[in-house]
């Protein structure tokens, strides 16, 4: 059958759609074909009429899925024959989306063989129902969501990534920054994500942290380096693998077999000097790092995450001594929280010699924890749906003491964090207006985006073609209309 997949391309940048991607390699093995095409309504009904699918395949987040459901109604209406089919985050932990008239079937968590059996069953006639992964409305209007498959345990058995499938798309195509995965999972149980749903829904259905093997990886990530000519790799894993015996054996054979500069996600409660000692051998050049809050209570208590400050200061330092720059991520406006409290996750950020400091603002997600305790706080509307926007920089949905200063502080966090003597002014630059540091704080972003994100020899024209990439995405639009509305 012909699958064209659809999800906001634009918000990608040059980041592939890697889940896309491993569906379309899963499906093509099993003789299939796949497309994709952008959200946007005209460029869809155009593609639907260049590729004539049998089937329509959403992938969605929560702050996209809305979008999403508009464009599959429109879809629908010009093409009733054709099969809906919605999966991702949103589908996985609200499966009840599946009562809309214009979606069909919804797929939860690991899609591959799931999709595929619908698939072979949608193609020879038989009733799909008995699917493992699979949500529905029978004949008689009845909602049926089936129990999950245990997830895949080999993740080499895996196809790799389809990246055919974005033949026609050049900012993903041409990139010579490719996106891989080295593991599925995640060990942690973040209140503000949901990973701990994942868990969840899989417990007891094999281990949740799976680790494909090293030859696997390098196998990948030659193919991207010789076929698509990669100049750098950019690990997604939630964290890097940090097993001893692997990370060795990868410090060992990723530099003489790839050789290529890489960038990836950690924790700083991993962060060993075996682990970064092979990282910084492997050829790693950053790591991005999540801070969460400066507050220790805070941290373990209301984002379950138990990590001390010392920890983190002595993991910063070991870093930096293997000359590896690091990007964190932290969370400001805190349910419970205040401007003092993330304050004082910005002055934690300094003393770590942050390279790059993103501040983003706390969304209480659906049915993750910390929506529960925003709610139990009193700082969510109870007779309001929640709205959220497509990206944790714009606003928050939450009522928080001095929102407005909140919500400055994270245009202003990363500055204070490179210039710290901007410190002692942060309760005067608080009150200006967002214009006078704005344009600044895109200017610091995009020379990050070199010396500490893209550290691979490149030229200016590709060099600010990367810097146009990111700032064009919506949800990483630094300065906003909303900001200029806010200004004094």
């Amino acid at each position: 059958m012909k699958v064209l997949f659809i999800t906001v391309l634009e918000d990608l940048g040059f980041e592939e759609p890697l889940g896309i991607e491993y569906l379309a390699g899963y499906l093509a093995l099993h003789g299939h074909c796949s497309f994709i095409s952008s959200a946007i309504e005209t460029r869809l009904l155009a593609r639907i009429e260049e590729v004539a699918p049998d089937v329509l395949a959403f992938s969605a987040l929560t702050p996209n899925f809305a979008q999403l459901l508009a464009v599959c109604c429109k879809a629908k209406r010009k093409h009733a024959h054709i099969i809906s089919v919605f999966g991702g985050p949103h589908a996985t932990f609200f499966p009840d989306i599946v009562q809309h008239l214009e979606i069909d079937y919804i797929i939860r968590g690991e899609g591959e063989i799931a999709f595929v059996e619908l698939l072979d069953a949608l193609e020879k006639g038989r009733s799909p129902y008995h699917i493992s992964n699979l949500g529905y409305q029978n004949p008689s209007g009845e909602t049926k969501i089936n129990p999950v498959r245990p997830l895949v345990q080999d993740l080499d058995t895996l196809p790799f990534p389809d990246r055919e499938i974005l033949y026609t798309h050049n900012a993903f195509y041409k990139s010579d920054v490719r996106s891989v995965m080295a593991s599925r999972g995640c060990p942690n149980h973040c209140s503000y994500c949901y990973n701990n749903k994942y868990h969840e829904l899989y417990k007891g259905l094999g281990k949740r942290v799976r680790i494909r093997s090293v030859d696997n990886v390098i196998h990948e990530c030659r193919e991207l380096r010789d076929r698509y000519d990669a100049k750098m790799i950019h690990f997604f894993d939630d964290i890097f693998p940090f097993e001893s015996s692997w990370i060795k054996e990868f410090s060992r054979r990723y530099p003489l077999e790839v050789g290529l500069p890489f960038i990836t996600n950690t924790s700083f409660n991993v962060c060993s000097d075996t682990y970064i000692s092979n990282l910084a051998k492997s050829g790693c050049k950053t790591l991005l790092i999540g801070v969460e809050t400066g507050n220790e209570y805070f941290r373990e208590h209301i984002l379950l995450r138990k990590m001390k400050n010392r920890d983190m200061i002595s993991a910063a330092k070991r870093i930096h001594q293997y000359g590896i720059k690091i990007y964190t991520q932290n969370l400001i406006g805190l349910p419970y929280g205040s401007l003092e409290l993330d304050l004082e996750t910005l002055r934690l950020n300094i003393i770590l010699r942050a390279d790059y400091a993103g501040a983003y603002l706390t969304q209480p997600y659906p049915g993750t924890r910390i929506e529960e305790i925003a709610r139990n706080g009193g700082f969510i509307d109870t007779n309001k749906s929640l709205h959220f926007e497509k990206s944790f920089y714009y606003a928050s949905p939450m009522k928080i003491h001095e929102k407005d200063k909140i919500e400055k502080l994270r245009i202003l966090f990363p500055i204070v964090v490179n210039h710290p003597w901007l410190m002692t002014l942060i309760y005067l630059l608080l009150e200006l207006p967002t214009s006078l540091f704005k344009w600044y704080g895109m200017m610091l972003h995009g020379l990050k985006i070199k010396n500490t994100i893209l550290r691979y020899p490149m030229s200016f024209q590709k060099l600010g073609y990367y810097i146009w990439m990111f700032f064009k995405r919506p949800i990483n639009r630094i300065y906003t209309l909303r900001d200029q509305g806010k200004q004094k």
